[in-house]
């Protein structure tokens, strides 16, 4: 990176320019127990519930950077904590900023902050801690990676790096951190299979088996759990046992291998971004960590601009995000609730829509036909499909 980072972040404001929704980093001094000394806890909050999840465009990496240097610079600091707030950390990079972008440069330059300001966790010289108290996704996930220890929440349900998916690659880090710390298998699997599996995620429970995460706690004590665990390895009550990955050739490069042939079979070549993760998959097992990085500056500066990209963010917003709110809909403080849904019969339409509407609205529903036997025949076949989802976890 040769231009400084506070000039790249000027940059990206003027060029990235538009409403965005602003996750800033907010720190507040938290003494340790044990008298391990002062933790500056930034929680990153955007000001919205957690319909609206904490992502990081130019304002966001800007906050995120200004709390990581005032923390770094107290003398009264000993260790920087990062947690979200509730129900969600973060899940990476604002979309529809990215999509503004036109040239490679600017793509590249995306890159190159999300790697200026994360990396300062690891190279800052004070002990890092991330608590993944909820969702973290993309680059949420590799700014945890960043810090040198992590705990996460049992019950969080959405880990993941979803950018294959979208048609990039974990560009902030997480190409190379990942594998480095739970091998060339299972990151091949978090980073590729699962984001071409319809964007698999992982939950709290199987990214600590993973080891992704360091501990895992449970319920409302989470945070202060968390804390006390911090406070333990500052001082040196507790100490981390981390499985070094198996970094031969014939392991690393063979689970590469097999996770290559796998994309070859599905997509034979039609899109580039499992590839190029693979790629820096690769790499990883002898690669520094500044060219490590380098290679993934390079990779999503073209896959930033590739129409691949362009498809994927558009699909993704229209069946996720205009899903749920729709252009032009009324506001939502207009409807008035609903408690009840009645159906006029009980045929194999009106059952799949009844099957819907208890899904989404979580109602009574009541189907009506013309004789007590459809009604009976609409009402089994519609608990049949529940006792299908509930025996196969999906409900």
């Amino acid at each position: 990176m040769t231009e400084p980072l506070d000039d790249l972040l000027d940059s990206a404001a003027a060029v990235i320019a538009g409403d965005e929704l602003v996750t800033r980093a907010l720190s507040r001094d938290v003494p340790l127990p044990l008298g391990a000394g002062t933790m500056a806890l930034l929680t990153l909050d955007n000001g919205r519930d957690h319909t609206l999840p904490n992502t990081f465009g130019p304002g966001g990496l800007r906050s995120l950077n200004t709390a990581i240097d005032a923390a770094l610079g107290r003398d009264d600091v000993q260790t920087i904590g990062i947690t979200g707030k509730p129900f969600v950390l973060a899940v990476g990079a604002d979309l529809t900023a990215v999509t503004r972008i036109t040239g490679r440069d600017q793509a590249k330059m995306v890159a190159q902050i999300g790697h200026g300001v994360m990396r300062k966790l690891r190279d800052g010289g004070k002990p890092s801690f991330c608590f993944i108290n909820g969702a973290a996704l993309g680059g949420g996930l590799e700014l945890a990676l960043h810090c040198d220890y992590r705990t996460v929440l049992d019950s969080v349900s959405a880990i993941a790096m979803p950018e294959v998916f979208l048609g990039l690659v974990p560009g902030w880090g997480g190409a190379y951190l990942l594998p480095n710390l739970v091998g060339a298998e299972h990151a091949a699997t978090v980073i590729v299979a699962n984001a071409m599996n319809q964007n698999t995620m992982l939950n709290g429970r199987s990214a600590f088996a993973l080891g992704i995460a360091d501990r895992m706690y449970g319920g409302a004590d989470f945070l202060g759990r968390s804390l006390r665990w911090a406070a333990e390895i500052l001082v040196g009550e507790a100490s981390l046992d981390r499985p070094e990955p198996d970094r031969s050739s014939e392991v690393w490069d063979g689970a590469v291998a097999r996770a290559r042939a796998a994309v070859e079979a599905r997509i034979h070549g039609a899109a580039p971004a499992p590839y190029r993760a693979l790629d820096l998959i690769a790499a990883a097992r002898t690669a520094d960590r500044d060219t490590a990085f380098a290679a993934e500056d390079e990779a999503l500066a073209d896959l930033i601009i590739s129409p691949q990209l362009r498809s994927g963010v558009y699909a993704f917003d229209l069946v996720q995000k205009r899903a749920r709110r729709p252009v032009g809909a009324p506001d939502r403080s207009l409807a008035r609730p609903v408690n009840k849904v009645g159906i006029a019969g009980a045929g194999l339409m009106a059952t799949q829509l009844a099957l819907l509407l208890l899904r989404r609205l979580e109602v009574p529903v009541v189907l009506t036909d013309l004789d007590e036997e459809r009604v009976e025949r609409g009402v089994a076949a519609v608990s049949g499909e529940i006792d299908g989802l509930l025996a196969r976890g999906r409900l």
